[in-house]
């Protein structure tokens, strides 16, 4: 029997638009009536990445979370929005305040959780990692009744793409993210990981906002682009097959779709999907610019030993001149490889300001381990990746 993925048109944020949206595309499953049960505690899991107004397509919008908290409330359900903001040193509340998230689950008659509140219970990993043996995962995600993912869809410098799957790795609370990175630098290994994440989480219905999505440097400094769309389905790798193959990715060549598949978390396979709706044609943009050369050299290289690998790289660089000296980045790097120091190569003179006078952030590559937190966490875009001429003479750049 095939899996079901509803995939609606949504041309727009409009309230009724958004409301009118959700409610067909649940419609196949029974409702939301059909899946929450009065009474229970359902924890909805948007994307709240960083504190960024919702126009800026880094973070679910605030539309749809009210919707589905109105659907929640409705069906009887007590909803619960929460989620760990990517900045381990990030003041949560204020992250979803500036995305909107706060006011709209707040509106609708839902509450926020911050995961960092919650406590924190380390769970024997799914699939007997080796390089996680306990995953970390925060407490309201496995106290809660029912989960429902609500990822955005955009491109992503390490994953690819990022949806449903990628969305729940915001269920691992603040600084133990920056672990993931640190034990897990290549690219497959930190997509077995973050499967683990989602199978842990458990998630009973994704809904995904495709409404607008990110395209190019993603998740944090790509491009807003309409896709026009609503996905949902009780299976969220069966979601992340359809979101990925609408902006032109064949959804095997994403490891973490791949690996969910052939650990039975879902169905990856797109000719086993029923879509309801639209089709996929109709909505396809093939030509959604990707992250491709970062996945390429981390995918291909990062293993490599002697000094041919030194040379084929991208390497994350802070532009002195953009650089607030927040401080975000070097304390969010899982290798401690980022330093305030005078920076001897600065083109200019570095703004002189109370307490850091002549002083500014590098990047010390020699131990830098290529997870580009630095680049996804920046807000100010300060950190550049520089592509060295090996990486752009064989293509990967």
């Amino acid at each position: 029997m095939a899996t079901k993925v509803s995939l609606v048109k949504c041309g727009s944020y409009a309230d009724t638009e958004v409301a009118g949206a959700l409610r067909s595309a649940l419609a196949p499953f029974g409702g939301m009536a059909a899946l929450v049960k009065p009474g229970q505690k359902v924890l909805i899991k948007p994307n709240c990445l960083m504190g960024e107004a919702p126009e800026m397509a880094v973070t679910t919008h605030p539309t749809l979370i009210f919707a589905v908290v109105k659907e929640v409330i409705a069906a009887g359900g007590i909803a619960l929005v929460g989620d760990s903001p990517g900045n381990a040193h990030a003041n949560v509340v204020a992250s979803m305040e500036k995305a909107g998230i706060k006011q709209a689950a707040e509106a609708a008659g839902g509450a926020l959780v911050p995961f960092q509140q919650g406590g924190i219970v380390k769970v024997k990993s799914p699939s007997g990692s080796s390089i996680l043996p306990e995953v970390p995962i925060a407490g309201p995600v496995l106290a809660a009744d029912f989960v429902i993912d609500l990822p955005k869809l955009k491109t992503h410098g390490m994953t690819l793409y990022t949806g449903a799957i990628k969305n729940m790795f915001g269920c691992v609370p603040g600084f133990f993210k920056t672990e993931f990175h640190r034990l897990a630098p290549h690219p497959h290994d930190f997509a077995s990981l973050l499967v683990d994440v989602f199978a842990i989480s458990r998630p009973g219905l994704t809904i995904m906002d495709a409404v607008v999505g990110m395209e190019g440097a993603g998740p944090s400094h790509g491009t807003p682009r309409k896709l026009g769309a609503i996905i949902a389905s009780t299976d969220g790798v069966a979601v992340d097959v359809i979101g990925s193959s609408l902006i032109g990715f064949d959804p095997l060549d994403i490891d973490m779709i791949k690996i969910a598949g052939e650990r039975g978390l879902g169905n990856s396979n797109l000719e086993q999907i029923e879509v309801l709706g639209a089709a996929i044609a109709e909505l396809r943009l093939t030509d959604w610019a990707r992250p491709d050369r970062l996945y390429k050299v981390l995918k291909r290289f990062p293993r490599l030993a002697g000094i041919l690998a030194g040379f084929i790289a991208i390497n994350p660089e802070i532009d002195q001149q953009k650089c607030v000296k927040c401080l975000v980045c070097l304390k969010s790097c899982p290798a401690k490889t980022i330093k305030m120091h005078p920076h001897p190569l600065s083109p200019s003179p570095l703004p002189r300001g109370k307490g850091n006078k002549g002083l500014g952030v590098y990047i010390d590559l020699k131990n830098c381990i290529h997870c580009f937190c630095c680049h996804e966490l920046c807000q100010y875009d300060a950190v550049k990746l520089k592509s060295s001429w090996l990486a752009r003479l064989m293509g990967v750049a």
